[in-house]
């Protein structure tokens, strides 16, 4: 009995070492660099685009297919890997609204080797949404709407895939991020930050910055009223501060000019400098605390997730957490500690709605219904405490070396390498609590009993029940 006891148990180990092999030794690709022609075709109602991959293999097994999700209304019409006419299959993807299709390559590529994959397919659109929309007056192709072809997505734990690209898209004038070089009838933009490709089209007035808001543009509704454009200015002048603030504390800023784009759907979305700003923003007296919070947040992304990529498992720490804790830095510095506080505040409700079905921060995606009242405001509050814990210029001298460390690697900056940095500059304490915090569930820490009264008080038991008792 004890022999067979034995030779399971070696059957086992042999069995979990054979497979976790074969899983290190398996092909993983990741975008270099995209370079898309789209052309909205309106009276279809579709959008015809071909998409060139480059495609680098980061895994430790030879690559001999390429597996990539896009819309699962997209109709691929061929593919071709480095000029060659290559065969694909394609099968419903479990998760979202996509689908995954795997090209077989002519030859194998070897690990740290690169392909060329060149996509032709067309995607119809039924129903005009703020992701994905096509009009005479305009169209816009968000990246949440899966428009273009990548391996990764933002359900998969290496995030979505971003990368330099180039857009050229034929037609009315189209917006995106990057460097615009358009000319001949069709818009071309060069992106030199990690970046997921994007455009909106439409018509509006340009307003340029000058002076400290150089590289700073706003695109108003035509015809805009003085009002509407001296708020325009406003907002321009907001994100040049944004810029010079995170500048002095990430250093020097991407050259990328920030562009702030009126638009009448899909408002809120932000992207390597490019912000979609809702028309109503430009006909307030004031700028708003949602429009701040907003452009503090996407001039921080030029740095974190931009100028460095954003990788790994947990990575919506960094990309959404991390950011709005230095987002409210900015709006404390900018605004007063009266204005942070009721950010603070609005985090803390936010994320107490949804506190008790939370997952652990570290395994949260976009897919988790959950992911966007939790990760970028429990997040912010965890870099919060590990600020405290260690002092603000130690906190960010850590922060600013990671960024500098992944800002030319195809790696990026992963959580797991600046959780290790922070621990060894906080110690085991803060190991304990970034531990608890990002990959587990939040438990109850405080309970409070009955107001009891005392005298001309009011008193209440406290009972902590966190094992943190120092923090």
């Amino acid at each position: 009995m004890k022999k067979l006891v034995v030779i399971i148990v070696l059957n086992t180990f042999a069995f979990s070492s054979t497979a976790a092999s074969q899983e290190e030794a398996r092909a993983v690709w990741q975008i270099t660099h995209f370079d898309i022609t789209a052309t909205p075709q309106p009276a279809e109602r579709a959008l015809s685009a071909v998409a060139v991959l480059v495609a680098r293999n980061v895994g430790k097994g030879a690559g001999t297919s390429f597996t990539f999700r896009i819309n699962t209304k997209a109709s691929v019409k061929s593919v071709t890997v480095g000029g060659a006419t290559a065969n694909f299959r394609t099968v419903a993807e479990t998760r979202g609204n996509l689908q995954r299709v795997t090209v077989t390559l002519p030859g194998s590529v070897a690990p740290d080797g690169s392909t060329n994959v060149t996509i032709s397919y067309s995607l119809p659109v039924e129903n005009n949404t703020g992701l994905a929309a096509i009009s005479p007056v305009g169209s816009q192709f968000l990246p949440q709407s899966f428009w273009y072809p990548a391996p990764n997505t933002p359900f998969t734990v290496r995030g979505s895939d971003t990368a330099p690209f180039r857009l050229t898209v034929n037609g009315a004038t189209a917006i995106s991020s990057g460097v615009e070089k358009s000319g001949s009838g069709s818009s071309v933009y060069e992106q030199g930050l990690n970046a997921q490709p994007f455009f909106v089209q439409g018509e509006w007035d340009r307003i340029d910055g000058a002076g400290d808001v150089k590289d700073v543009l706003a695109l108003v509704p035509k015809g805009a009223s003085a009002e509407e454009r001296r708020q325009a200015e406003s907002i321009m002048s907001l994100a040049a501060s944004a810029r010079a603030f995170y500048s002095a504390m990430l250093g020097p800023a991407p050259a990328t000019p920030i562009r702030i784009v009126s638009v009448r759907r899909g408002s809120g979305f932000n992207e390597a400098g490019t912000v979609l700003l809702e028309a109503g923003a430009l006909r307030r007296l004031k700028i708003d605390s949602a429009t701040a919070l907003l452009l503090s947040e996407a001039v921080a992304r030029m740095w974190i997730g931009g100028q460095t990529a954003v990788r790994g498992e947990g990575s919506g720490v960094i990309r959404d957490g991390l950011v709005r804790f230095l987002a409210t830095l900015f709006v404390e510095k900018q605004f007063g500690r009266e204005s942070a506080a009721a950010e603070l505040l609005r985090q803390r409700l936010a994320f107490g709605a949804v506190a008790k079905r939370d997952a652990p921060l570290s395994r949260s995606t976009p897919l988790d219904d959950t992911y966007f009242s939790s990760v970028p405001n429990r997040g912010a509050m965890v870099w919060r405490l590990a600020d405290r814990r260690i002092g603000r210029e130690t906190f960010m001298a850590t922060v600013r070396e990671q960024l500098q460390a992944g800002k030319d690697n195809l790696n990026g900056l992963s959580l797991a390498a600046l959780r290790v940095a922070l621990v060894q500059r906080g110690g085991e304490k803060l190991k304990t609590l970034l531990d608890q915090q990002i990959d587990q569930v939040i438990d109850m820490d405080l309970m409070i009993g009955l107001p009891q009264p005392r005298g001309s008080e009011w008193v209440s038991a406290l009972r902590n029940l966190d094992l943190l008792t120092h923090w």
